[in-house]
């Protein structure tokens, strides 16, 4: 399984099936239809349109997408790659969303905006898209944006550059956002929100503090319009989250005991985040119990390090090849017999099917366990990196890359908790949503209701724990309203809550954004 989109990993989910885009005489007329309910584009934002993303179906509804870098820092030679998708609703009406994957070191392409809650997924091989009729761009601007720099198709001319921590990450996003103010101008008075997953429970606030900072204090820069955030699964204090780990293990029967009672003797939670086996773990971004947390000397054998290192690999045995981001769901089995058999079955429907309407669920599951290779797969054609404007200078070192191994991301920013952030945010009035897929197994919901426990929140008089019903009428989770804070389940959701419950994620976005009640 992919590291991927939560420190040391994060990775994996699903999609399926597709159909192959052909010229249309229509295309023209759509992209103009939105342009005019916008308003015209600078020079520069007209550069970074996406005239023709390869393999997509062209539909009446196929939205205007813009993709390109923003130089944060001329010096540097550092700049930050995005894709922009434009609303299908009301784009000039609707609020602008910035979405960010975690990691750190994870994109926001091969996440959010191909495998998650963009407009469209890639089918096995890359070889096409599907339409995702969840995706948040029916009720909102959504832009997705690769941070730091070496990350994905983001570059820096410094070497140096590729170690970062939180800081200068949140330092560079709104440097990116004003300059992506600039070529996008009119969007400077929509509502603005942050949203994210993962690593992103760091990224996310702490860019919402850069921005209220900046609006503060910095006199020649103009004013970003941030309304508040919402961010899913988020890292935010290793020794709650891990803690929170353990005990959503055992409660949910995959690990032993033995296991749960030698963790919890034996770790010291602020260390190690999160609790993975080191050989399953990105080097750069496991911390590992047998180390100190700015990887000092191996302890010695014998010590409670060293037994909580044993007794985690311990666990990750008991466990099995489970999906830890969603542990209902299968993983991916490359190279598997049954595989290629799905695989091949899913050719003969979609030659049944050429529109690919109905591909979503083709595959067991719900969804294709091995999307990550798919996003993979398209993003280092050719054709779509000359669509999508990335990779202009054809000197990307290696080839493009969910999860990066390239930066070296500060090991005492990965630990520190994200309290103090919050506090200080609370007091500055900006509207905060927690949500929480409630199968996910690496940062699960236990840990992020004790953290969130910890600010010491009053409920507001209508807001106690009630459930949810999204649009289907179905109980979609649970909620509850604190002062300046709302928490949100998600059930049956993993990690990547758009992708594992799209159709539930969608509803609480639209809420959330459009400031109604769930």
């Amino acid at each position: 399984m992919v590291a991927a989109r939560l420190l040391a990993l994060l990775g994996l989910l699903a999609v399926v099936a597709g159909a192959r885009l052909t010229a249309r005489s229509d295309e023209a007329f759509v992209s103009q239809e939105f342009a005019t309910n916008i308003g015209p584009y600078s020079k520069e934002a007209e550069a970074d349109r996406v005239a023709r993303l390869p393999g997509a179906p062209t539909t009446r509804h196929q939205p205007n997408i813009f993709s390109g870098y923003i130089t944060v820092d001329k010096k540097a030679g550092r700049a930050l790659f995005y894709v922009f998708v434009e609303s299908t609703g009301r784009p000039a009406n609707d609020p602008l969303v910035l979405w960010l994957n975690g990691g750190p070191g994870c994109s926001s392409l091969g996440g959010g905006f191909l495998a998650e809650l963009g407009p469209y997924y890639p089918t096995p091989g890359g070889e096409q898209l599907i339409p995702n009729k969840f995706a948040w761009n029916q009720a909102a601007n959504v832009l997705f944006l690769e941070s730091p720099a070496f990350v994905g198709f983001s570059y820096s001319n410094t070497s140096a550059d590729a170690t970062v921590g939180d800081k200068r990450t949140a330092a560079d996003s709104r440097q990116f956002m004003l300059g992506w103010l600039k070529r996008f101008p009119q969007y400077a008075s929509h509502p603005f929100w942050l949203s994210g997953e993962s690593y992103a429970g760091h990224y996310v606030p702490d860019l919402a503090d850069e921005i209220l900072r900046g609006n503060k204090e910095d006199a020649n820069a103009k004013r970003i319009n941030l309304q508040g955030f919402l961010v899913g699964n988020a890292w935010s204090d290793a020794s709650i989250d891990n803690q929170g780990a353990v005990t959503f293990w055992y409660s949910h029967g995959i690990i032993s005991t033995e296991m749960r009672d030698g963790i919890l003797h034996n770790c010291n939670f602020s260390t190690v985040g999160p609790l993975r086996s080191a050989e399953n773990a990105s080097p750069d971004l496991y911390v590992a119990a047998v180390q100190g947390p700015n990887g000092a000397a191996p302890r010695p054998a014998g010590s409670k390090a060293e037994k909580c290192n044993r007794f985690v690999d311990g666990a990750m045995r008991e466990m099995g090849d489970i999906n830890i981001y969603d542990i209902y769901a299968d993983v991916c089995l490359r190279g598997n017999a049954a595989r290629q058999a799905q695989v091949r079955q899913l050719a003969l429907m979609l030659r049944d099917h050429p529109a690919g309407a109905s591909t979503r669920h083709m595959l067991k599951g719900a969804y294709d366990p091995c999307i990550d290779s798919e996003t993979e797969a398209y993003l280092n054609r050719p054709d779509v990196q000359r669509a999508l404007h990335a990779n202009v200078s054809g000197k990307l070192p290696g080839p493009w890359q969910d999860c990066t191994p390239r930066i070296k991301y500060s090991r005492s920013d990965l630990l520190s908790s994200m309290l103090p952030v919050y506090r200080r945010l609370l007091k500055q009035g900006i509207r905060i949503m927690v949500y929480s897929g409630d199968v996910d197994a690496i940062v699960p919901v236990i840990g992020t209701r004790n953290w969130i426990r910890e600010l010491d929140l009053p409920v507001t008089p209508h807001g106690r724990w009630h459930a949810w019903h999204s649009g289907t009428g179905q109980v979609g989770g649970w909620t509850v309203e604190h002062e300046g804070l709302t928490f949100a389940s998600v059930r049956g959701a993993g990690h990547m809550v758009p992708y594992t419950q799209p159709e539930r994620a969608l509803y609480l976005f639209k809420k959330w954004v459009h400031q109604e009640p769930l």
